[in-house]
């Protein structure tokens, strides 16, 4: 393993553990492909675009009104669609997306070539709450670094020290010792939490009280 990609398994482990105020991107769920043969029915408020990430085109982000959205139709090359946009991108294969909410949301998919219809209804589940946690001197974490592997090609003596492994450098195991760890200006005393097993390792992480 090499060095810098154990750098960035601690970045990985920052945003969480210091709960950054940058606002999360937005969650896109694709329901599905444009297709002449499949109706779309969305529920109101529920807000939606259609495009493709071949040539990153995307119609505006437009809000179902009050009585839903029904494409009848999924496709461009039917008129009267119920799209209330033009075609985003011409001649390229687009598809259907909803963003995630708070709420979980149902939007309902029909085959049209079946005998009666027989629509499915998709549930997208709401935004997982975000985990925000203390910092606060004397505040304990646990950083668990998982997936360890070598790539075979210039391994780092310092990540195989880290995680202790394999057994024949043993003699280069953290097992009882304190390190110091910085993440985006917070200060962390570290002490190693576990023997590598099964590529897992921990760091259980302390925010010292104040002098």
């Amino acid at each position: 393993m090499r060095r810098t990609a154990l750098a960035g398994l601690v970045l990985l482990f920052a945003a969480p553990l210091l709960a950054q105020t940058t606002p999360a991107p937005p969650v896109w769920v694709t329901i599905t492909a444009e297709n002449p043969n499949i109706e779309v029915t969305l529920p109101a408020g529920t807000v939606y675009r259609f495009g493709d990430y071949i040539n990153n085109v995307w119609s505006a982000t437009t809000t179902a009104p009050e009585l839903g959205a029904t494409f009848d139709p999924l496709s461009m090359g039917v008129a009267n669609s119920g799209f209330p946009f033009g075609d985003p991108d011409p001649g390229t294969l687009k598809e259907l997306d909803v963003l995630e909410v708070a709420g979980t949301q149902t939007v309902t998919v029909s085959d049209l070539t079946l005998v009666p219809l027989a629509p499915v209804q998709r549930i997208i589940p709401g935004l997982a709450p975000a985990t925000t946690l203390p910092t606060l001197p004397g505040s304990v974490h646990t950083l668990t670094f998982t997936n360890f592997t070598d790539t075979g090609t210039n391994a780092s003596a310092l990540a195989v020290a880290l995680v202790n492994a394999p057994a024949d450098l043993a003699n280069q195991g953290w097992e009882g010792t304190q390190m110091e760890l910085d993440i985006d200006g917070v200060a962390f005393v570290c002490t190693y939490g576990q023997t590598y097993t099964d590529q897992v390792f921990t760091l259980s992480c302390t925010v010292p009280a104040a002098p």
